[in-house]
């Protein structure tokens, strides 16, 4: 296990640099293009930002940075070769921010949730940011002309579908937020904005597909298969454009509960398949970094106490979800599906969130998804790859029928601590992974 020092710039004129030990790796990460420097990524987001007009204040746009900067660290740097046991990797990043007194105020609780998220060892080290040459102060105009009232995450997901409609079908002018690496993800977003606009009208909403790419060939570079950061980054994107509105404009990120818990299937289950991208400590750790910045808009998850099948039951359009669920894509690895002879973006139906699609699909009698795999018809092996997590839910299903409350409670607790108030709220996170189970159990029965 290496430690690597990544040391994040964003001015040509940054001279910074750190010595290292013989034993030590160091990444130099530049954020922006700068002169005959190969970029560590490619994006569109710069882009996107000036012909949207779209001008972050300075802690948005310091965490716009540091975002790009995580995210790129996560891909670049291979658990299997610089990894404790192949696994967790210790990270010292050094980066430029604007106020150093806010930034140094929430290090403590940034390093907490990146290592929650990532499972990795994150230290952060601050430094004044260097203030570019005839830099304008920002004008305070009219950030929010076409008014909007909600900003909302939308990756293309039934989740962030059931979210849109449930936004629009409110009357609320929305801005959604996506971000995407591969075109299979581009694909089913593109559409269903489409489809979007032809229900709701053109000015219901508007919207922004961003992309980033980290460079997994660039010098240094090693290819991390696994994206758990990748969270990260797509919350920044949607605060930036919430804060860049307006501070008192909600930002909305749509996800059922029992993803949201994500609790490990088996004791063996606790490191890389047990993502954290919306869990609630994360979630209500990230509100309480952005509080210390000086950020204020609330970030909300309507959908906590709902599973994926009450989701899609309580759909506020029943016809429009019924329409275009199928072109929603939940599928943890879509573009595998040219390995079977089909085209890229096909859900392969036997992954984790195919399997809670799958039974969410039933309980909400929607059907007429796509998915590579029939496991209705016909299960894969045990033995086989694409029978693992089968094999892992019904395991748990068969322990949790035994369970007590106690013990449920602890399972839980393994994938995270949960922010709860009281012991209604306690009870809530049970209920909901009670009901979401259960929702697989007779999916797969």
């Amino acid at each position: 296990m290496s430690i690597w020092h990544i040391i994040i710039k964003n001015n040509e004129n940054d001279i910074f640099d750190k010595k290292i030990s013989s034993s030590e790796e160091k990444y130099i990460l530049n954020t922006v293009q700068l002169p005959d420097i190969p970029s560590a990524f490619g994006t569109n987001i710069f882009k996107e930002f000036r012909l949207s007009k779209i001008e972050p204040r300075d802690a948005v746009e310091d965490l716009l940075h540091l975002s790009l900067g995580v995210y790129t660290t996560d891909q670049v740097v291979s658990r299997k070769i610089y990894g404790f046991q192949e696994w967790s990797r210790h990270f010292k990043l050094y980066m430029p921010v604007t106020s150093l007194e806010k930034w140094e105020n929430a290090k403590e609780d940034l390093e907490k949730l990146l290592s929650f998220l990532s499972g990795d060892k994150w230290e952060i080290y601050f430094r004044q940011k260097i203030i570019a040459d005839g830099k304008q102060i920002k004008l305070l105009n009219d950030s929010n002309p076409k008014k909007i009232e909600k900003v909302a995450l939308f990756s293309g997901g039934m989740d962030s579908f059931i979210g849109a409609i449930d936004l629009l079908e409110s009357k609320n002018k929305v801005s959604f937020v996506s971000h995407y690496k591969r075109g299979a993800d581009k694909s089913a977003q593109t559409k269903l904005y489409d489809s979007l606009r032809k229900k709701y009208g053109d000015d219901s909403f508007i919207n922004y597909q961003f992309y980033l790419q980290p460079n997994q060939q660039h010098e240094n570079a090693t290819k991390e298969e696994t994206s758990r950061a990748r969270s990260f980054l797509f919350l920044c994107l949607g605060l930036i454009i919430a804060n860049t509105l307006d501070e008192k404009i909600d930002f909305i990120v749509p996800e059922n509960g029992l993803i949201s818990l994500n609790v490990p299937l088996t004791g063996t289950r606790l490191s890389s398949h047990s993502t954290r991208t919306t869990h609630p400590y994360y979630l209500s750790t990230f509100k309480k970094v952005i509080l210390e910045l000086g950020i204020n808009n609330k970030v909300i998850n309507p959908y906590q106490w709902k599973t994926k099948g009450e989701m899609m039951i309580e759909c506020d359009n029943q016809n429009l979800l019924k329409s275009l669920n199928a072109e929603t894509l939940s599928c943890s690895h879509s573009e595998n599906s040219r390995y079977s002879g089909m085209r890229p973006g096909i859900q392969c139906g036997y992954c984790v969130p195919c399997i809670i699609r799958q039974a969410a699909e039933k309980k909400g009698g929607i059907m007429g998804t796509k998915y590579v795999h029939n496991i209705s018809q016909s299960v894969p092996s045990q033995k086989l790859v694409s029978g693992s997590d089968i094999r892992a839910f019904k395991l748990s299903l068969k322990r949790l029928e035994t369970k007590s409350i106690r013990n449920i409670i602890f399972d839980i607790l393994s994938s995270g601590p949960l922010p709860f108030e009281n012991r209604n709220q306690l009870n809530e996170y049970i209920n909901v992974y009670q009901r979401g189970m259960k929702e697989v159990k007779e999916f797969l029965e």
